[in-house]
């Protein structure tokens, strides 16, 4: 073998004749049977040469056609091809592809921020972040920054003091579209879920700040029935009326206040509830009262079975009626209502009476279309179910709206708005007992013929009521059981 690693063509033919004498020698070999005494020896040398002569002539075969035949292509190999997952959005990611939907809030007073809603430019806020400037009027007195320091004027055309609320319509170039959020869904928020505000604290526009959902469906304490998202995100003065996000970008909150006496500790309003609100203010009916359509049986006691499962108290349901939410949804008469959003009503309070006014003011601060989370005790389990509140009749919002705005309960069972009785202390409530039998005639200068008179003009003051900015007085006219007719002031809040 020659220093390049092949023999030259002369050794490859001394080779080929060498085996071809073993051959011939073999070939010599075959004859008569040998004798005994020289056959012992010679098997194992003409195997070897036998063998030696097929490597030597193999050998020779591949070196003779390497010189003959063009090397074998070279193996394809086919790659394996692994997907690659999408990378996990960011928060920069998400900040990014948010920022363009907030702004910066200015008043001659006070500073928030909000987030727009409609690319026609409608605004959502918190009252409190505008309430010095007067709805409605025409003013341009609440100014709007975006991100990239451009800013216009923003007029309020909503405001509702009940849910702290504003919506406003920004004042842009004829036409133009805007940058809105998109919708998420609260009730699909899970405690630990990671999320981010961005506001306006102390003035320094477009501020981002991160954190979690430390808690889903937290009771405000203000006396509100909505409950509220707790958050660890930093929310200083400022951060009221921005929007909360999820890392992909959905608007699942508006930032409404933050615990004075806690680091760390802040609430959102949850979005479902925000977007029934903006529902109600654009349908064409008004605003309407979330209905559940049941009875409860406050004078029913819970039953044994209830009790067995670790509750002290519950509300039995009486009735369902027919062709409401609560019907759609698959409750029945006889069940036993124990939590509510998550929330178990022992922890609320054990005294029917007030475990049903609890519940009731709950669900009329739903609106239309909202989603209410109920654990109902039947057949000794549990079970759970998702009701989407409807909206409450023309006669039932009167009845629900003599309570807030009038603070009296009004007999059902009679065609003219007659006083039950008082409840609470505001409105007539404050004159007690006194206006048992009493009835309606009259309300903001006009007559009141019937129920549904007395609840189209409830629901004008409401509105102005919603819109104010402080306490109104309003004068009612009553006819005594005894057909004396008096007008009493009152304070509507």
């Amino acid at each position: 073998m020659n220093p390049t690693g092949t023999y030259p063509l002369a050794t490859a033919l001394s080779n080929l004749e060498i085996a071809a004498r073993l051959l011939r020698y073999a070939g010599a070999m075959q004859g008569p049977a040998p004798k005994v005494a020289t056959v012992a020896r010679r098997p194992g040398w003409i195997a070897a040469s036998a063998g030696l002569a097929g490597v030597v002539l193999g050998a020779v075969a591949v070196m003779l056609g390497q010189g003959s035949r063009p090397p074998a292509p070279a193996p394809v190999v086919t790659p394996h091809v692994v997907a690659v997952p999408d990378p996990a959005p960011t928060l920069a990611d998400a900040v990014a592809q948010t920022r363009a939907s907030v702004v910066s809030l200015r008043t001659p007073t006070g500073a928030g921020a909000g987030v727009i809603v409609d690319p026609a430019g409608w605004v959502v806020t918190n009252l409190h972040v505008v309430g010095d400037a007067a709805p409605g009027d025409g003013e341009t007195t609440v100014r709007a920054r975006f991100a990239n320091g451009r800013e216009l004027a923003a007029v309020i055309v909503v405001a509702d003091r009940d849910e702290d609320l504003a919506v406003l319509r920004l004042v842009g170039d004829e036409g133009e579209l805007f940058a809105a959020a998109t919708m998420g869904e609260s009730a699909a928020l899970r405690v630990g879920e990671s999320v981010f505000a961005i506001g306006n604290p102390r003035g320094l526009s477009h501020s981002v700040s991160a954190g979690i959902v430390s808690a889903v469906d937290r009771p405000a304490g203000n006396g509100a029935s909505v409950p509220l998202l707790q958050l660890d995100a930093s929310i200083n003065v400022g951060n009221s009326g921005g929007p909360l996000f999820t890392l992909d970008g959905r608007l699942v909150g508006l930032v409404a206040a933050r615990d004075r006496a806690a680091e760390g500790i802040a609430f959102a309003l949850p979005i479902d509830h925000v977007h029934g609100f903006l529902r109600a203010v654009t349908d064409a009916g008004g605003r309407r009262s979330g209905a559940l359509g049941i009875q409860l049986g406050l004078d029913r006691a819970v039953p044994p079975s209830v009790k067995q499962l670790g509750y002290e108290a519950g509300l039995v349901v009486a009735q369902v009626l027919d062709g409401g939410a609560a019907a759609k949804a698959g409750l029945r008469d006889g069940d036993v209502v124990v939590e509510v959003r998550g929330a178990r009503l022992d922890a609320m309070a054990t005294e029917p009476a007030a475990l049903g006014r609890w519940f009731i003011d709950s669900v009329r601060a739903t609106f239309p279309g909202e989603r209410l989370e109920l654990a109902l005790v039947r057949d000794g389990e549990v079970q759970r179910l998702a009701v989407e509140m409807g909206a409450a009749s023309d006669r039932e919002q009167a009845f629900i709206d003599a309570e807030v705005v009038l603070g009296v309960q009004l007999d059902r069972k009679a065609t003219r708005p007659t006083v039950v009785d008082a409840v609470g202390s505001r409105g007539l409530g404050r004159y007690g007992p006194s206006l048992r039998g009493s009835v309606v005639v009259g309300l903001l200068g006009r007559d009141v013929a019937d129920l549904d008179g007395l609840g189209s003009l409830l629901g004008e003051l409401r509105a102005v009521v919603r819109r104010g900015k402080g306490d109104l007085i309003a004068w009612i006219r009553l006819r005594e059981p005894s057909g004396h007719e008096t007008v009493l002031p009152i304070t509507i809040e």
